[in-house]
């Protein structure tokens, strides 16, 4: 069985329009397949091409990049974010009054792990770290705006004054900021620059914070990673590619805030980084929590995150009406992430744990 001419030269046309468009060095391979091939097969050798063919443009509309193995410039250039990292735009600080004193408690749980003598550069002890930080700071949070304990404890705390009352209606719906640890993400993105082509996007984030579901469509808005000691400044590009993924989904699914935030983390060093609705990429700098003030600010910033977290929460009861609501999420910007709410405005219920300790949390001598 011979090919004719006309055949031929379609099939060189296909091959330099592949090679071309999917950037593939696929021409010759697939013209020493045409020596190669049987003229006695039952299929054409015209037929095996194309299915040839149509495997690579498969293959090739979906380009797969994972969080650990991509860089900045390649998750700006997909996601279409902002990232100057010499502007002072792209540098995310807490107002004064927004900077928290972290509990005794704390401080007591990290000297316990270090005098523990865990290996220090193993990720694990890192994570035990990161968790006995995470927990205090939930705990804070969850008493925080828990009204049944507000009403019974005396608070001082440095900065925002505790409200004693929220007017939660009996049978409010209570959806409290949930913690899911080893959180697979992903997102399909239109690759701009090929037609008919996708980039898809995934990571496993070592935390993930959302209300309901972590399943449900844009339900997560912050992430988490830990990195041991020697790999800390990678940790940068992996959480920014976890951020972008959540801020896309909660976009395809019509979130008002469209924010998302996080941190990565040695279990002693600390870099936060937040995504606006803008799309500009914003950081702190990195705070150590063993040199002095380092430990309150990572407090703070992480308090920070989850009060903001807890304000996005679609089972809050609002105590505006929805379109002043809305309005508060639009200004996030201006009122949350260069200074944390001063109070809370809406009604809502942070948990119930009858194992809390006010006393404890809340003792910052």
């Amino acid at each position: 069985m011979s090919l004719s001419e006309n055949e031929i030269k379609a099939m060189h046309a296909e091959i330099q329009h592949v090679s071309s468009t999917k950037k593939l060095l696929a021409r010759p391979a697939l013209q020493a397949m045409l020596d190669l091939i049987n003229p006695s097969f039952s299929i054409s050798p015209v037929e095996l091409l194309r299915q040839h063919l149509a495997r690579i443009k498969a293959a090739e509309g979906l380009v797969k990049i994972t969080a650990s193995d991509t860089t900045i410039p390649q998750i700006v250039q997909v996601f279409g974010l902002n990232f100057d990292i010499l502007s002072m735009d792209a540098r995310w600080t807490l107002a004064e009054d927004s900077i928290l004193k972290e509990p005794k408690i704390l401080r007591r749980n990290l000297n316990d792990l270090r005098d523990a003598f865990y290996e220090e550069q193993s990720e694990a002890t890192c994570r035990i770290a990161i968790d006995i930080i995470l927990i205090q700071c939930r705990k804070y949070v969850r008493l925080k705006y828990n009204p049944a304990k507000a009403e019974t404890a005396a608070l001082t705390t440095p900065s925002t004054p505790l409200k004693g009352a929220f007017n939660v209606p009996t049978g409010t719906p209570k959806k409290p900021i949930k913690l899911y640890p080893e959180s697979t993400i992903s997102v399909e993105v239109p690759n701009r620059s090929v037609p008919n082509s996708k980039f898809l996007v995934s990571g496993r984030a070592d935390w993930a914070m959302g209300y309901s579901s972590k399943d449900e469509d844009g339900a997560l808005l912050v992430a988490v990673e830990a990195k041991q000691r020697s790999e800390f400044s990678t940790g940068e590009s992996q959480l920014i590619t976890y951020l972008a993924i959540l801020r896309e989904n909660r976009r395809r699914a019509g979130k008002t805030n469209i924010i998302t935030q996080g941190f990565y983390s040695d279990g002693t060093r600390f870099g936060f980084v937040c995504i606006r609705d803008d799309g500009a990429i914003v950081q702190s700098p990195t705070w150590d929590t063993q040199a002095g003030g380092g430990l309150r600010m990572v407090f703070s910033f992480i308090v920070a995150m989850l009060e903001t977290a807890l304000k996005s929460t679609p089972t809050a009861t609002p105590t505006k009406p929805g379109v002043l609501q809305d309005k508060e999420i639009h200004n996030f910007d201006d009122e949350v992430w260069s200074k944390v709410y001063t109070s809370m405005d809406e009604s809502m219920v942070v948990g119930n744990d009858s194992d809390d300790d006010m006393n404890d949390v809340f003792d910052f001598s």
